[in-house]
Order: structure tokens, then sequence, then C-alpha cells
């Protein structure tokens, strides 16, 4: 069987010939891979520098999920947040975390998608205080990001009033779909002042971190409700986040992080076919993915790890 692994830390994934899998157990169902991303999270798991793999070990396949088929019905499956390796060409998978997807589903493109739409899924589902943005204002710092643009769907289907984008390029920002309102985050680091239009904010996601995160810290209105700031990704690239004293002791704000690293795997199962169903739907009614796709056979793998030309425009998804 093929399967792309990391050999060595800080050498990219290869395709190797590695030994057939093992007959499945009762409680398995073996699938045959059809499709598997690299989002980023992926690429930093291959490098060991995420904390889902800190303790990985040599051979290592990077991979978080994908999509699988079963040759014997036809069935496919949507193949959850690490529950095999599926950098392969099959994968023995518990029957009890497989969640059926529709025969017309695209497993390229719910592949694709998976990452994008499990980032917001689970924070709004996972780490909002009573597990819903209902009837709330959801900010998207980071909009025109690929999480993003899938954020602004995953909140109006759990029921969010208003979705407020936010985002340093207006020609960008406005071609995100499914904002109630967009907002320009003015060039610096210095304060400045979120437009009266947006009125009070209650749950905000974070794709972004670094300066950015603290000036809309400061710049929200804060309603009845604290603040409830979500910290998902980093694109500003800052490892650190450098709270105000004065903020934290004057503002009703509610700091959680989300992400694969801190989230329990009971979670996950518990989200897991909602999360599909919403994958399923965003790609259904999206008019144009936040993103280029580009299908790459597993065997190769080496000609487009690394290569940002590639990896930061487009979506690469693995077909085995």
């Amino acid at each position: 069987m093929k399967a792309a692994l990391v050999t060595a830390w800080g050498s990219p994934p290869s395709c190797i010939n590695t030994s057939d899998l093992p007959p499945p157990l009762p409680s398995q169902l073996q699938l045959k891979v059809l499709a598997a991303a690299i989002p980023r999270v992926v690429q930093l798991r291959a490098s060991r520098k995420h904390s889902s793999a800190s303790t990985a070990v040599l051979p290592f396949d990077p991979s978080i999920d994908g999509v699988g088929i079963d040759e014997a019905t036809g069935q496919k499956y949507f193949i959850p947040t690490l529950a095999a390796p599926v950098f392969a060409e099959r994968a023995n998978v518990d029957r009890s975390q497989l969640i059926q997807l529709p025969a017309e589903a695209d497993a390229v493109t719910i592949a694709a998608l998976a990452n994008p739409v499990t980032s917001s899924w689970m924070a709004l589902r996972c780490r909002t205080v009573d597990g819903s943005c209902l009837h709330r204002t959801v900010l998207i710092l980071g909009a025109t990001s690929a999480s993003g643009r899938a954020a602004a769907f995953v909140a109006r289907l759990l029921g969010a009033s208003r979705v407020v984008g936010v985002s340093r390029c207006r020609q960008t920002l406005d071609c995100v779909e499914g904002l109630d309102e967009r907002v320009v985050l003015p060039p610096g680091e210095g304060p400045w002042a979120m437009p009266d239009s947006v009125g009070p904010v209650q749950v905000v996601l974070d794709y972004v971190g670094g300066p950015a995160a603290i000036r809309v810290m400061q710049a929200v209105k804060i309603g009845k409700e604290d603040l409830q700031y979500i910290i998902i990704g980093g694109l500003a690239g800052q490892e650190n986040l450098d709270l105000p004293m004065r903020m934290v002791n004057t503002r009703p704000i509610r700091i959680m992080g989300s992400g694969i690293g801190s989230l329990r795997r009971e979670e996950i199962s518990h989200e897991m076919e909602g999360l599909v169903g919403a994958i399923v739907e965003v790609a259904a009614k999206m008019e144009e993915l936040p993103f280029e796709v580009l299908p790459v056979p597993l065997a190769e793998i080496h000609a487009v790890w690394g290569k940002e030309a590639i990896m930061n425009k487009k979506r690469v998804v693995l077909v085995p």
C-alpha cells in the first residue's frame, strides 16, 4: 500500500510503499481513501510544530481527516478528525466514528472544506458559554481567509442574528458572502473606533491574533452579555498575544482558544454528525469556494509540499 509519510523531522512527507493494512476488526470498516486535504494545520503537524503532533513518532502521517468509500456498498463516508491516518490508499476506521455522506457529495470538495468549516463550527459549539450563537452578533476577524469565509456560513447555520466581517482589504472583503456588515481594519496598531452600526457584539471568531486582536477587543461594543472572544488562528504570524492589563480589568471579555489541541476527543465525536451536515450544506450553498482546489495524486505530494506559491493560494487535496 502507498502512503505519504514523514520519515525525518524537518523533511516533507514522501510517498512510499508500506505494508498492506491488516483486515479490519469487527468494529472497523476498511475504506478506500478518496480525498484528504492539506490545510495549514497538517503542514504544522508534519513538522511537529502543532500541539496535536507533539508526541508523534516516525514514520508519521500528518493528516487530520478525509473522505473514503466502502467499495463493497459504494457508500461514501467522512473520516473525522484524527480517526485514522488518511494520507494512504486505505484506512481502517472505527464504524462508530464514520459519518455517511450523500451519494452526490463530491469527495474532493468535502475534503477541501472540512478544515475551514470545522474551525468555526467547533468554536461556536464547544467554546461559547452555552454552545450557541443563536440570536447573537458574531464578528469574524480575518473574514477574507478561507476559514473566515466559511465561518460566515456556519454562524448563520447556527442561528446568528448578524454576522460582521473584519479585514484590512476592502476589495477582498466585499467579495465575502454571507456578511451583514463589512468593517475595514485601518493600518497601524493603535486604537480605532468600531462603526456604531455594528452595535453590541457577543462572539468574536479570531483567525488573525496579534495586535489586530487587541484592537478588536478594545473597539467592540459590549452589551448585556460578556464578550466571548475565541482565538482560532494566527494569520498575523505572532506567537504571543500581549493583553493590556487596563483592558482586561475594565472590559468583560472571556478569552478562549479553539483548535485540535484544545478540543477533547469526546467533544469532537459529539459534534461530528452536525459538523459533517454543515460541511455538506456549505458546499451546496456557497456560490464560489473560498479557494481554488487543486487535486494532486498521492504519489506527487513532493511536487506541491513546501511550494508557497501553491500551498498559500490553493487548497491542495491528495487523491490516492
